[in-house]
């Protein structure tokens, strides 16, 4: 028999597995960092506010939240007025039923019924002069004098309105 010659039988290296063993496992690697870098990337470059966007949509977006708070200010200062002017009105009430104001308004009336006294006066001594004869002297002496208690009481009365309501009495300058 013939036999065939013997082919020299090598041992198997075991270094080209390893090789391949280690460059998938390796590639697997840079694949997935690869990916990651990428969609990192893309992600950063579209989050990033665009250059493309004005000016004008970054101030009327600005302008939106001032107006916004504006908005939200004058609301509560509205409340704040509205309560405001309801405690005016019950201190307004509370002032015109006050004892001070009372006496205010006594003290003013007095002062009118003493003018329309001393009016009513002052026209009948005219008219008692013009009865009697030689009394002109007398009469022109007393009106002199009722003229000056009339200009008294005219006076206190604008006080009185002063002291009530801050503004002078109209019928003096009359």
């Amino acid at each position: 028999m013939a036999s065939k010659p013997a082919v020299d039988e090598k041992p198997e290296d075991d270094t080209p597995k390893k090789k391949k063993s280690l460059m998938l496992p390796l590639g697997f690697v840079l694949c997935f960092l690869l990916s990651v870098g990428a969609s990192s990337g893309v992600t950063f470059f579209l989050m990033q506010p665009s250059a493309n966007a004005s000016p004008l949509e970054i101030t009327v977006t600005e302008q939106g939240e001032l107006l916004t708070g504006l908005e939200t200010s004058m609301a509560q200062q509205n409340k704040k007025i509205q309560a405001i002017e309801e405690q005016n009105d019950i201190l307004k009430l509370y002032l015109r039923h006050s004892s001070a104001t009372a006496l205010k308004n006594i003290l003013i009336n007095q002062e009118q019924n003493i003018q329309a006294y001393l009016k009513v006066m002052k026209s009948s001594m005219e008219d008692l002069s013009s009865l009697v004869p030689r009394t002109t002297d007398w009469n022109n002496e007393y009106q002199y004098q009722l003229d000056l208690a009339l200009k008294g009481s005219i006076q206190r009365e604008d006080l009185l309105a002063i002291l009530k309501t801050g503004e002078p009495n109209d019928t003096a300058s009359q």
